[in-house]
């Protein structure tokens, strides 16, 4: 296999797992047995490799799939002996806008406020890369933030994927 289609391989893997773990974190209310059926189906191989850890990460994308390491391997890894994922964390953090700290109760209130305000300031309702343009944060923190806005009744929204946009709730 050539290092071109290695690597592309390697891509198409840790994007299936991104997708595989926005998903997740975008149906909370998904139970564990539902999510236990996924594993019989095509995600079963996918979902066998994700920790909790993996879906309480700040940022998708951190780690790559660790199929074919040792279960030793992949815990030292997890504990940060592992050094891809500690380069992969740095690169995260350097290329995260200063200030959008969401790993914290208090840093996703103080997001969210944010948010919130520049919602408000819109003069129209607002796409999520407007809104991240504004508030900086990357699209998951972002998309969090509205989802939490969302569930509290602050903000509702209209339309799909790209073209769908944020409002605050009328009092």
């Amino acid at each position: 296999m050539s290092r071109f289609e290695s690597t592309f391989r390697n891509a198409v893997a840790n994007a299936e797992r991104d997708v595989l773990i926005a998903q997740i974190r975008a149906n909370p209310q998904m139970t564990l047995s539902e999510l236990g059926k996924l594993t019989t189906g095509e995600l079963g191989k996918l979902l066998k490799t994700l920790t909790i850890g993996d879906l309480l990460e700040a940022d998708v994308g951190l780690a790559a799939p660790e199929t074919g390491k040792s279960r030793k391997a992949r815990k030292s890894a997890a504990d940060g002996k592992g050094g891809r994922k500690r380069k992969a964390k740095k690169e995260a953090e350097a290329s995260a806008p200063a200030g959008v700290e969401t790993r914290t109760a208090a840093g996703r209130e103080r997001y969210d406020r944010t948010v919130l305000a520049a919602i408000k300031g819109a003069e129209s309702p607002i796409s999520a890369e407007e809104l991240r343009a504004k508030v900086g944060g990357t699209p998951l923190q972002a998309r969090a933030a509205l989802a939490r806005l969302i569930n509290a009744g602050s903000v509702t929204w209209e339309g799909k994927a790209r073209g769908t946009r944020y409002s605050v709730v009328a009092d």
